[in-house]
């Protein structure tokens, strides 16, 4: 070698390097062995971009994604491995099973564990896809099949370019393709998770509870709506409701890492740290243990518990797993100089702004700024709110309503609106309501009110938002059917429609004639009750 070396320098010849798949795969397999697997996942990355369709670069790479807990991108890989090779590599159908178990997609895991077992029934995964089907069996109570494989592979494909779209930014085109999704596949929750937030992030408030009360009604205690749920109480101020929800949740003792690393990402954000702690500490025997945004919550939690020796051996393990981040570092200085005051948004991963650094007093003054500004939104949600409250006829439900009753600050509207929901549900009850200092007796449901909720109720079904301007015309024809006695409401398709149309007018074009066909009754009723409207509403002009 020592010649060779001698040779090119003497000939002035340069011995190239070559770095090709085989290369890069080596590396990331040395990578992988010493259990470095996000230097393995890019060493396996670079290896794929030179063979995109070397079977086992594909495999190695998905293996890779899966135990650092990103199992919708290993799912592209193995598919695509699959379509490669056929059906030589039917332990691609075992892992596939695997990751779509993490995913909670249950149908789909036993598609792909049936199929394994199919193609090679002796292979050398057979007992543990055999234990697989079993934990879907007992997780489900089920033993049905979930759709045919193209139209999952398709679905995951779907959900995947949604969540990219909400990573852009691109918040309606996202919007289209979850809504698309959900029209498809009904019981894909993870859509309807997805939906609520992207109407949070554009503050569509009535819009995000709409999706995850409705998701709660299919599926009740899905883990993701419930968490989703409390964060959007609290953000609206409504503290009550979601104070409940919190202690709910302190309750629930899930078994699957996704759902415990939801719990954990949630307490942080509402900043009951001991037990975000908790759920973050559980998921150290999990792929979790690779991921920096976790390993990152992980220290802020220790830190808000004043273990700062232990959250700062836990960024350290953040710049292990991230070292071209700048996140742990940021918080390792700040920590060492006991600059830090944990919030909520400190378990982001990401530097925080310099309003979030400052003390929490002025947060807390910022976040009433805040809750004045859109204090008449509100008021719009806490009707929209109550109207979601109609359909839950349980006791949390009847506690929540008596609340609203109770509290002084509200508007004697809403309290109206709880106290009818409330005695709808139970009329032998008699409803105490709390307002400008006396204390009344409800006990018999206001009937304009409830045939006003039922008007809502028919808007909402002809597809138009349950927004400020509906509820601001409902809010007059409810005060003009009391002021002046005249039975608007009887005709519930008639006011609805003009609800409607008013309220349409206000964001945009609306004919009477359109509406009057969408509600199926004449231009000349509609426009009755349109005029009382406006007349009532111009009343003091």
């Amino acid at each position: 070698m020592h010649k060779q070396k001698r040779a090119s320098a003497a000939s002035g010849r340069v011995l190239p390097f070559i770095q090709d798949g085989d290369y890069f795969f080596e590396k990331g397999i040395k990578a992988y062995n010493r259990r470095d697997l996000y230097t393995a996942k890019k060493m396996f990355e670079r290896a794929v971009t030179f063979q995109p369709e070397e079977p086992s670069f594909l495999c190695q790479l998905a293996s890779t994604l899966a135990e650092i807990g990103e199992y919708e991108e290993s799912n592209k890989y193995l598919l695509n491995a699959l379509e490669q090779s056929g059906s030589d590599l039917s332990e691609c159908h075992f892992f596939l099973a695997n990751n779509f178990a993490h995913l909670g997609m249950y149908g789909d895991a036993e598609e792909h564990a049936r199929l394994y077992m199919a193609i090679d029934p002796n292979g050398e995964f057979v007992e543990d896809t055999q234990e697989l089907l079993d934990l879907i069996s007992l997780e489900t109570g089920s033993k049905t099949s979930s759709l045919p494989l193209s139209t999952e592979e398709e679905l995951i494909k779907l959900h995947d370019e949604a969540r990219q779209s909400i990573e852009r930014g691109d918040l309606p085109l996202a919007q289209q393709q979850l809504r698309e999704i959900i029209s498809n596949h009904p019981k894909f929750w993870a859509a309807y998770n997805n939906l609520a937030l992207t109407h949070f992030y554009k503050s569509e408030f009535d819009e995000a509870m709409d999706v995850l009360q409705d998701v709660l009604d299919k599926n009740p205690g899905n883990l993701n709506a419930l968490c989703n749920l409390a964060i959007f109480l609290f953000h609206l101020g409504m503290d009550e409701p979601g104070g409940k929800l919190l202690e709910r949740l302190k309750t629930v003792h899930p078994m699957h890492p996704e759902h415990r690393y939801k719990l954990g990402n949630t307490f942080g954000l509402l900043e009951e740290h001991l037990y975000a702690n908790k759920w973050l500490q559980s998921l150290r025997k999990s792929s979790f243990v690779y991921d920096p945004v976790t390993t990152h919550m992980l220290a802020v939690s220790y830190y808000a518990l004043g273990q700062k020796d232990l959250s700062l051996k836990t960024w350290k393990k953040v710049i292990d797993l991230d070292p071209e981040g700048h996140v742990a570092p940021f918080y390792m200085e700040k920590a060492q100089n006991d600059e830090l005051t944990i919030t909520g948004g400190d378990y982001q991963y990401r530097i925080p702004t310099n309003n979030q650094n400052k003390p929490k007093k002025d947060r807390q003054v910022k976040a009433m700024e805040h809750i004045q500004q859109v204090r008449k939104g509100l008021e719009k949600n806490k009707i929209t709110h109550l109207f979601l409250l109609r359909g839950n006829k349980n006791e949390e439900a009847y506690e929540t309503l008596r609340d609203f009753c109770l509290r002084k600050e509200e508007s004697l509207l809403v309290k109206e609106i709880a106290a009818t929901i409330m005695l709808e549900h139970q009329p032998e009850r008699a409803v105490k309501l709390v307002h400008d200092d006396t204390s009344v007796e409800v006990t018999t449901a206001s009937e304009i009110i409830s045939m006003a909720m039922d008007v809502l109720l028919s808007v909402k079904e002809m597809g138009s938002t349950l927004d400020e301007h509906v509820l601001f015309y409902w809010a007059e024809a409810i005060k003009f059917a009391e002021t002046t006695g005249e039975r608007i409401f009887d005709n519930q398709k008639a006011i609805a429609a003009a609800i409607d149309h008013l309220a349409r007018k206000q964001k945009g074009r609306s004919t009477q004639k359109g509406v009057a066909e969408q509600y199926e009754i004449t231009v000349s009723v509609l426009s009755l009750r349109i005029k009382k409207l406006i007349s009532w509403v111009n009343r003091n002009v």
